[in-house]
């Protein structure tokens, strides 16, 4: 008995000496848990749902999405993709992985973990692999790499710290609506407050250059209680498109006066405002660009991005957390300075 008792025991001695198999134990469509202590693997914070990751190859355009489907897709990815293939002129893209379907899994020949998507349809999977590169230095913006395909699998790699064990704990910040104009920040740094820059008499204005018609239109923005210009379809509205050198001049709403949900980040660490409800379908981006300096308001904008969605940058020492606070003695008096600019 003595002797079942002491080979049970070395072998139990061997197998602890045995090193142990490098897992990375998933916690969600976005995390994972290292087996050797090293840390978890958050890649939470690199989620841009409005603006995927992009890199073009052989005329075609990749995207990726980690942790939330990517939105504004076309063809399958629609379908809550995290991986899309689409042709380069915007046609039909090409689902190859969900972001429900995401796996983490570490894989002992390149030593790296990875996440494995897929995508079933029509009798037909398609799937992708993404190889989680870890390098400290990459804090600034995620790179996304193409690493070949086959006709049903695409490989890429994502460098980043946010790749690395313990690199990068803190979740996405996030900024939540108040009012029509004004977040808080979820890091505590303070509230984004847009009301000095409300002006519906004389509302922020930009022309672009559309392409297709080889001619300009002019956006106009006022962020916190809208616009209306009488006896047009822009009334009570957020933002109006107008094309000026149309007879008679066309009008066309682009959403309503609140944004439509929580301010998003993008890839570039900036607040986008996201807004919807206009003219068939309209709707647009404001994208905040902190700069302290920036006293008089630069409102830019990009012109129809794709079909009736569009694209505008405003830059401005407001769109800092903290910097601007609601003035109502400021208001009025812009409103009196413009009335008496205005007369009758």
């Amino acid at each position: 008995m003595w002797r079942i008792a002491v080979s049970l025991l070395l072998a139990w001695c061997f197998q602890q000496s045995l090193p142990q198999q490098l897992e990375c134990r998933q916690l969600d469509h976005c995390s994972c848990l290292m087996n050797d202590g090293s840390g978890k693997i958050e890649l939470h914070s690199l989620a841009h749902p409005d603006n995927p990751y992009r890199i073009d190859h052989n005329n075609f355009t990749y995207m990726y999405s980690p942790c939330t489907a990517m939105r504004n897709a076309t063809g399958e990815c629609k379908d809550a993709a995290s991986v899309c293939q689409q042709f380069d002129e915007g046609g039909i893209g090409y689902n190859y992985g969900t972001a429900d379907s995401a796996s983490f899994y570490f894989d002992p020949n390149t030593k790296q973990v990875k996440i494995s998507y897929s995508y079933f349809e029509s009798n037909m999977t398609r799937n992708s692999n993404v190889d989680l590169i870890c390098d400290p230095g990459q804090r600034e913006r995620a790179l996304l790499g193409y690493q070949g395909s086959d006709p049903f699998l695409m490989n890429f790699k994502l460098t980043s710290v946010c790749a690395c064990p313990g690199g990068c704990m803190a979740p996405a910040v996030t900024c939540t609506m108040k009012d029509s104009c004004t977040c808080d920040m979820s890091d505590g740094t303070g509230a984004i407050n847009l009301h000095p820059l409300d002006n519906p008499w004389a509302p922020l204005r930009s022309s672009h250059l559309g392409p297709e018609l080889g001619r300009n239109f002019t956006y106009y923005y006022n962020p916190c209680s809208g616009i209306t210009f009488a006896n047009t379809p822009c009334s009570n509205v957020s933002s109006c498109q107008v094309d000026a050198e149309a007879t008679p001049q066309i009008f066309y709403p682009l959403g309503h006066v609140a944004p439509a949900s929580e301010v998003v980040t993008d890839m570039e660490g900036n607040m986008v405002l996201k807004y919807t409800g206009g003219d068939d379908g309209r709707q647009f981006d404001v994208i905040l660009i902190c700069d302290a300096d920036q006293h008089v308001p630069e409102f830019t904008a990009l012109g129809e991005v794709t079909r009736h969605y569009y694209k505008m940058t405003l830059k401005s020492r407001c769109a800092c957390p903290g910097l601007c606070k609601d003035d109502p003695v400021a208001r009025k008096a812009r409103y009196l300075k413009w009335k008496s600019s205005h007369p009758g």
